[in-house]
C-alpha cells in the first residue's frame, strides 16, 4: 500500500466517523472535512467557492471540534496542520494547499 493509498484510507476513516456521529450522508460529512482543512490557500477557494457555495467559515464550533478530535484520532503521529495537508490532498487534489513547515 502506498503513502497515498493509506492517506486516502485515513480520510474515508474521519468522514465515516463523523458522518456517523453527526447523522449526516457520506457526501455532507465529505463536505465537512473539506471545510475544516481547507483554510482557503488554494485557488479554487478564492476563484470558485462563492459559486460553489462552498463556505469554509459555516462550520459550527461543535462540529470542528468534532473533526478535529476525529483527525488527531486518525491521523497520529501528525501535527494538526500536517494532517489538514494530507487530508486536503486526498479530497481537492487539483488544488494544493500550502505544505506546512
Amino acid at each position: 500500500m502506498t503513502e497515498s493509498d493509506e492517506h486516502r484510507k485515513k480520510v474515508d476513516t474521519i468522514i465515516g466517523r463523523v458522518s456517523e456521529r453527526e447523522g449526516l450522508s457520506w457526501d455532507d460529512a465529505r463536505t465537512m472535512v473539506h471545510k475544516y482543512v481547507c483554510g482557503g490557500k488554494c485557488d479554487w477557494y478564492r476563484t470558485k467557492s462563492t459559486r460553489a457555495g462552498f463556505d469554509r467559515h459555516d462550520l459550527r464550533k461543535g462540529q470542528e471540534n468534532l473533526i478535529e478530535e476525529t483527525v488527531k484520532e486518525v491521523m497520529k503521529g501528525l501535527s494538526t496542520e500536517e494532517a489538514k495537508w494530507h487530508i486536503h490532498k486526498v479530497l481537492c487534489p487539483g488544488h494544493p494547499r500550502p505544505r506546512p513547515r
